[in-house]
C-alpha cells in the first residue's frame, strides 16, 4: 500500500499535514537544496509536534556538505528516518567509505535512507545501480528516488514509467522499501500510487505557490484523498 509523505519547513506546517492524514512527516528546508537540512531547532519542534502520531524523517543535505558532522550530532530522539544525498560523489572514489563513516555516526534508532538522483549526471552522483548495491551493504532499510535539479523537470521527465517499475522491483528484491519523489504533481502521484511503492513524497504539489512557499492544507488533503482513491481502485 502506498502512503503519502509531505515535507514541511516548521511545526505549523507539520500540524497542518497531520490533520490532513499524511503517513509520514518529512522535515526539509527547500531553499537549501533538494535535501536541504532545516535547523536542529526546527527538527526538535516538528518531532515534538508530531509526538509519535506518524513517523518523522529528516533531510540532512548531501554527504559532501560542510557541517554534516554537527548535524549528525544534533538529530533528536523520535526521528524514524534520515536522508543523506550523494551529489558530487561521482567524482570521489572514496564515497562508499565516506558514506559508511557518516552512517556510523548516526544515533541508534533512525534508519538511513539511500538517495538516488534520477538526474544523476546533473547531480554528479553515483549511478542508481551503485547506490542500490551500497545501500544493501550498509543496511539501509529504504531507498528514495528524487531529482536534484528542480528546474529540469519532475521524476517522469528523467525516468519512464517502465524504468521506475524496474527500479521498484530491483529495490524490493534487495529488501528495500521504496520512496518516489522528484517534483511529483497530482498526475504523477495518481500514476505512481501503486502497491509496490511504499511512499510518494511531495512538497511543491502541496504548496500554495512554489516549493519554497507555504503548504496549502487543502492541497495536502486532496493529495491524501488521491492516494487513497488510487489504492482503493487498484484493490477492487
Amino acid at each position: 500500500m502506498t502512503g503519502l509523505l509531505v515535507s514541511v519547513r516548521d511545526r505549523l506546517e507539520a500540524a497542518d499535514v497531520l490533520r490532513a492524514g499524511v503517513d509520514l512527516v518529512d522535515v526539509k528546508e527547500p531553499l537549501a537544496g533538494p535535501l536541504g537540512a532545516a535547523s536542529p531547532r526546527v527538527w526538535r519542534e516538528v518531532v515534538d509536534c508530531v509526538a509519535g502520531e506518524v513517523p518523522v524523517s529528516l533531510a540532512l543535505g548531501e554527504l559532501l556538505d560542510e557541517g554534516l558532522e554537527e548535524r549528525l550530532a544534533a538529530i533528536p530522539a523520535g526521528t524514524s528516518y534520515l536522508k543523506l544525498g550523494l551529489a558530487g560523489c561521482q567524482d570521489n572514489d572514496g564515497w562508499r567509505s565516506l558514506w559508511k563513516d557518516a552512517l556510523a555516526q548516526l544515533p541508534a534508532g533512525p534508519g538511513p535512507v539511500a538517495v538516488i538522483y534520477a538526474d544523476f549526471p546533473l547531480a554528479r552522483s553515483p549511478e542508481p545501480a551503485e547506490v542500490l548495491e551500497a545501500a544493501q551493504e550498509l543496511g539501509c532499510p529504504a531507498v528514495l528516488v528524487d531529482t536534484f535539479d528542480k528546474r529540469a523537470g519532475n521524476l517522469l521527465a528523467h525516468w519512464s514509467y517502465d524504468r521506475i517499475c524496474q527500479h521498484v522491483e530491483q529495490a524490493q528484491q534487495l529488501g528495500l522499501k521504496v520512496v518516489l519523489a522528484g517534483s511529483l504533481d497530482e498526475r504523477a502521484v495518481g500514476l505512481l500510487a501503486m502497491p509496490t511503492v511504499d511512499l510518494l513524497a511531495v512538497r511543491g504539489a502541496a504548496c500554495a505557490g512554489e516549493r519554497d512557499g507555504r503548504l496549502d492544507p487543502g492541497k495536502v488533503a486532496r493529495l491524501v484523498q488521491l492516494v487513497q482513491q488510487r489504492q482503493a481502485t487498484r484493490a477492487s
